[in-house]
């Protein structure tokens, strides 16, 4: 009995030995990492609507231009008049994605606006006595777009047509003052970056530069009488923005 005991342990004992030299020579067990998802790349696509808001500053000056003065017809009566005010509206617009990150759209906005300056004329235009202003209540422009989107952020060129009311006031000390206003056309370009910062809104921040031209305003009536101009008008915007993007999109993988 002894013998077998001693056998037997001997038997576990190599059993054992075998056991662990196989386990040694099988290859180490290999752990692999659930795969990443991608990161999402946020699709432009879409309509949107925001509001916006920032200021302008720009230049005007007026030109004799009437009938009964052709001596000093196309003479300036007033130096150049500095404008500056604020404005605040409405954006509405639409954007398609292709090619990964090329971005085209077009958008429209209109705004309230308070941007005016005066001037005294010049000679020969009686300097001391007389004013001139050059103002504006609104301001739409209707623009393409054209961007380059990386991911989340969006850098455009942007262009197109621009319309206002532009108006002209001229005072004198005795005779008081007369106003006109007209609807005038012009273009407007500049360029812009705009955040996308959740799923459907996005913040902005752009320039646009406006040139109106030269516009003429006829003699105002009576009983405050005062000559035909021409009235020239440029201007330049910067302001911020907020969008919320309608359709589909949001983020693509």
């Amino acid at each position: 009995m002894r013998r077998l005991a001693i056998a037997g342990a001997g038997v576990l004992s190599i059993a054992g030995f075998v056991g662990a030299a196989s386990a040694a020579d099988l290859p180490a067990r290999t752990y692999t990492e659930a795969p990443m998802r991608a990161d999402p790349t946020y699709d432009w696509s879409g309509f949107y609507i925001g509001i916006e808001g920032g200021g302008s500053w720009g230049k005007s000056q007026h030109y004799r231009n009437d009938t009964a003065t052709p001596a000093v017809n196309g003479l300036p009566e007033t130096g150049g008049i500095s404008l500056n005010g604020g404005l605040v509206g409405g954006t509405y617009g639409y954007n398609y994605q292709f090619n990964n990150n090329i971005v085209v759209g077009i958008e429209n906005d209109i705004s309230w606006t308070n941007n005016k300056g005066s001037a005294l004329f010049v000679a020969p235009f009686t300097p001391l006595t007389n004013t001139a202003q050059t103002s504006q209540s609104w301001l739409d422009t209707l623009r393409g777009r054209l961007g380059f989107a990386w991911n989340r952020w969006i850098f455009f060129g942007t262009g197109g047509a621009a319309f206002a009311d532009e108006g002209v006031q001229i005072c004198n000390a005795a005779r008081g003052c007369e106003s006109l206003s007209q609807k005038v056309t012009g273009w407007t370009a500049g360029a812009g970056i705009e955040y996308a910062f959740a799923p459907n809104w996005s913040a902005k921040l752009e320039y646009l530069h406006v040139d109106f031209g030269s516009q003429q305003f006829s003699r105002t009536p009576a009983p405050v009488v005062f000559y035909a101009r021409d009235v020239t008008l440029t201007e330049n915007i910067a302001r911020v923005g907020v969008n919320y993007k309608f359709g589909w999109g949001g983020a693509k993988y």
